[in-house]
C-alpha cells in the first residue's frame, strides 16, 4: 500500500460544507489531519434562509472523527471574515476550497436582473472575495492549494442556466490565471466540474432519481484532496469527476487556415470554413496561452501562408511526392520522333538521336527531361488523389502556363531516375489560381541530373486566399532580325504520336473531352511544341549538340493543332544564351513566347 496522503499541520477552508459535496469535502480532510473551516450560511436550496445547524453538525462530524473544527456562518460574498475565523482560531490557512453556490434556474429572456447578479455574486464574487483574502497568506509562506467548482454548465452550457454557466466559466478563466500567477510562489490552483448527486442537484432535477445512488457525492471528495496534496503540483487544471470516473479537459485547437490578408472576404471565409473548424490529426493543443501565440507567429513567418478551398499553404509545401521511372534508348528515340526529330531518314544530323546503334554517339534530346516528372502527378491524378497533400486544384481546368527544364549534365542513353517533387508556390491571379511544382531529378545512385518548375494556371478557379503577385511580361524581343528561324510542319497525329511518350491527357487523344472542355477538337500537347523549340534551338546554336543545352524557360501562349506548321525565330543574346518565339504559321499566333535557352560553354562531365 502507498504512503497515506495525510493535511496533518494543514489548515483548510471549505465552503458551502454544510452538506453535500463541501461536507464530503470538509470530512475526507478532517479525517486525514486537516484543521477544518466549515463554512456555510446554512441557506435552503434557494438560497434562503440562515441557520447555523449544517455547519455545526459537520465540525462535530470531523472532532468524532478524531479532528480539528469551527463553524463559520458568514456569506461567501464576506469571504475576508471566512479567513479571519480561520485565522483567529488556527492563524494561517493552506487549503481553499470554493464549493459554495446557488440556482436561479430560468429562460434567458424571462431572467431578472437580480436573479443573474446573485449568482454572480455567490460564485464569481464569493470566489474572489475569498481568494483575494488567502492569497497573501499563501504568497508570503509560499504554499498554497485552491480548488473552484464549475460544472459541465460552465464548459458547454445549458438550457435555463445562462447566469450559471457565466459564473462557472468566469471560474475556469480565474483559475488559468492564477495558476499563473501562483506558479513561482508554490500556490497550485485548480478546477472540479463534478458529476454528483448534491443537495442542489436534486432539487433541480437534473438526474434522474435512479441515478442519485450512483452519483455520490463523497465519490468527487478523493479527487479534491489529491489536488490539495502538498504532493499534487499540478495546476491552471480543469477535471471532471463523478462516479467513479475521473478526467481532465483542455483547450484544443484546430490546425485552421491561414488566409492571406490581402484576399480577406466573409466569403474566403465561408469557402474555407470547413477546414478553418476541422479538428484531425493536425489539431493541437497547448499548454498555455504563451505556447500557443508564439506557435502561431512562427507558423505566420513562415513562407508557407495563404489557402482557399483548393489549397493550403502550410501543409501542401511541406508534402513531398516521390516516383520511380526508367527508360530505355528506344523511349528516348521515340521522344526524338515525337517532337519531329529526323524526319528526313537520310538527314545525318538528328539521327543520333533515333539510331540506338550509334553507341556512345547517341545522344538523348535534353527537353526529354519533362516526361518523367509528369509522372508524378499524372500518377496522382489517375488515382483520384491529389498530386500533393493539401493541393486539390481541378486538373480538368488545368493549363500548363510555363515551364523551366535545368539539365545538371546530359542524359545518359538510358536511366533509372528517381523524382522528387515538392510545391513551390501557389498564387493568386484573380479569377485563377496558379501553382508552381518544382521536381527534382536523380539518377539511382543519387547523383542529380536535372530540374523541372511545372506552372499550371487554373481557370475560373479563384486564387483569392493565396500570395498575389503581379504578372511579369515577358521579355520583349529584339527589333532586328532573328539570327535563325526553323520552320517544321507537324503531322496530324503528331498528338497520337507524342502521348505513347507517357503523357496520356485525354484532352489532346479524345475528341469528346476535348468538346466538354470548348476545343473543336484534340490539340497537340504543349511539351510537344516545347520539344521543338528546344530541338531548333540545339540545331541552331549548339550544332546539333544536345550535349551542350543548359535550361529552356517558355510561357505557352496558345494552343497547337496537329498538322501546323511550327517556326522558331531565335536571337543569340550572348554566346551561351539565346531567346525565342515560336508561332503556327497557318494561323499566324505566337504559341510560346518568352522563350530563353542557356548553353554551356562546353559539355559537363
Amino acid at each position: 500500500m502507498s504512503q497515506e496522503i495525510r493535511f496533518d499541520g494543514k489548515v483548510a477552508i471549505v465552503t458551502g460544507a454544510g452538506n453535500g459535496l463541501g461536507r464530503a469535502h470538509a470530512l475526507l480532510l478532517g479525517s486525514r489531519g486537516a484543521k477544518v473551516v466549515v463554512n456555510d450560511l446554512g441557506v435552503t436550496t434557494e438560497g434562503l434562509g440562515s441557520s447555523s445547524a449544517a455547519a455545526d453538525a459537520v465540525v462535530a462530524e470531523i472532532r468524532a472523527l478524531g479532528g480539528e473544527a469551527v463553524a463559520d456562518y458568514h456569506s461567501v460574498t464576506e469571504g475576508e471574515k471566512i479567513v479571519a475565523t480561520a485565522l483567529e482560531n488556527f492563524g494561517t490557512v493552506d487549503i481553499l476550497i470554493n464549493n459554495a453556490g446557488v440556482l436561479r434556474d430560468t429562460s434567458f429572456h424571462k431572467m431578472t436582473e437580480e436573479q443573474w447578479d446573485l449568482i454572480q455574486d455567490v460564485h464569481v464574487k464569493g470566489a474572489f472575495r475569498l481568494t483575494h483574502a488567502v492569497w497573501p497568506i499563501m504568497r508570503d509562506k509560499g504554499y498554497g492549494r485552491i480548488v473552484m467548482t464549475a460544472s459541465g454548465a460552465g464548459i458547454f452550457g445549458n438550457f435555463g442556466q445562462c447566469n450559471y454557466a457565466t459564473a462557472k466559466s468566469g471560474l475556469i478563466g480565474f483559475t488559468n490565471a492564477l495558476a499563473i500567477e501562483g506558479a513561482s510562489k508554490n500556490i497550485r490552483v485548480n478546477t472540479i466540474a463534478p458529476i454528483a448527486a448534491s443537495r442542489m442537484v436534486i432539487a433541480s432535477g437534473i438526474f434522474p432519481e435512479e441515478l442519485h445512488a450512483k452519483l455520490k457525492v463523497e465519490d468527487v471528495a478523493p479527487l479534491v484532496g489529491w489536488l490539495c496534496s502538498e504532493e499534487c503540483q499540478d495546476t491552471g487544471g480543469l477535471f471532471e469527476v463523478g462516479g467513479g470516473f475521473h478526467a481532465k479537459y483542455r483547450w484544443e485547437r484546430s490546425h485552421g487556415r491561414f488566409l492571406h490578408t490581402d484576399s480577406l472576404s466573409p466569403e474566403l471565409v465561408r469557402e474555407n470554413w470547413e477546414r478553418i473548424t476541422r479538428f484531425d490529426e493536425h489539431s493541437v493543443h497547448h499548454a498555455n496561452g504563451g505556447e500557443g501565440f508564439k506557435e502561431l507567429f512562427e507558423r505566420m513567418e513562415s513562407r508557407a501562408i495563404g489557402g482557399n478551398q483548393y489549397v493550403d499553404m502550410e501543409v501542401a509545401a511541406n508534402a513531398v511526392a516521390t516516383l520511380e521511372t526508367e527508360y530505355t534508348q528506344t523511349d528516348a528515340a521515340l521522344y526524338a520522333l515525337a517532337v519531329g526529330a529526323a524526319k528526313d531518314p537520310l538527314d545525318r544530323t538528328e539521327l543520333l538521336y533515333i539510331n540506338e546503334f550509334k553507341g556512345e554517339e547517341f545522344r538523348v534530346l535534353p527537353t526529354m527531361a519533362v516526361l518523367p516528372a509528369t509522372q508524378v502527378f499524372l500518377k496522382a491524378i489517375l488515382a483520384g488523389k491529389p498530386t500533393l497533400e493539401g493541393l486539390e486544384l481541378p486538373f480538368a481546368k488545368g493549363l500548363h502556363g510555363e515551364q523551366y527544364t535545368e539539365m545538371y549534365r546530359p542524359l545518359p542513353p538510358k536511366a533509372k531516375l528517381k523524382h522528387t517533387m515538392r510545391l513551390k508556390e501557389a498564387l493568386d491571379k484573380g479569377k485563377s489560381s496558379v501553382s508552381v511544382l518544382e521536381i527534382h531529378t536523380t539518377d539511382e545512385q543519387g547523383t542529380p541530373l536535372y530540374y523541372n518548375e511545372f506552372t499550371s494556371f487554373y481557370t475560373g478557379t479563384p486564387g483569392a486566399g493565396l500570395k498575389r503577385v503581379a504578372s511579369v511580361p515577358a521579355t520583349p524581343l529584339p527589333e532586328r532580325e532573328p539570327d535563325a528561324v526553323i520552320a517544321e510542319q507537324t503531322d496530324v497525329n503528331q498528338a497520337l504520336l507524342y502521348r505513347l511518350c507517357g503523357d496520356w491527357n485525354p484532352m489532346h487523344v479524345d475528341p469528346d473531352y476535348a468538346a466538354k472542355a470548348g476545343y473543336d477538337k484534340p490539340f497537340l500537347h504543349g511539351l510537344c511544341t516545347f520539344g521543338y523549340a528546344g530541338r531548333h534551338v540545339i540545331k541552331a546554336f549548339c550544332n546539333n549538340d544536345s550535349r551542350l543545352f543548359k535550361s529552356i524557360r517558355v510561357r505557352f501562349a496558345a494552343i497547337v493543332m496537329p498538322g501546323d506548321t511550327l517556326e522558331t525565330r531565335m536571337w543569340r543574346e550572348s554566346p551561351t544564351r539565346v531567346i525565342f518565339e515560336t508561332r503556327a504559321v497557318e494561323r499566324d499566333v505566337v504559341v510560346l513566347k518568352g522563350g530563353s535557352v542557356e548553353i554551356f560553354e562546353q559539355v559537363p562531365a
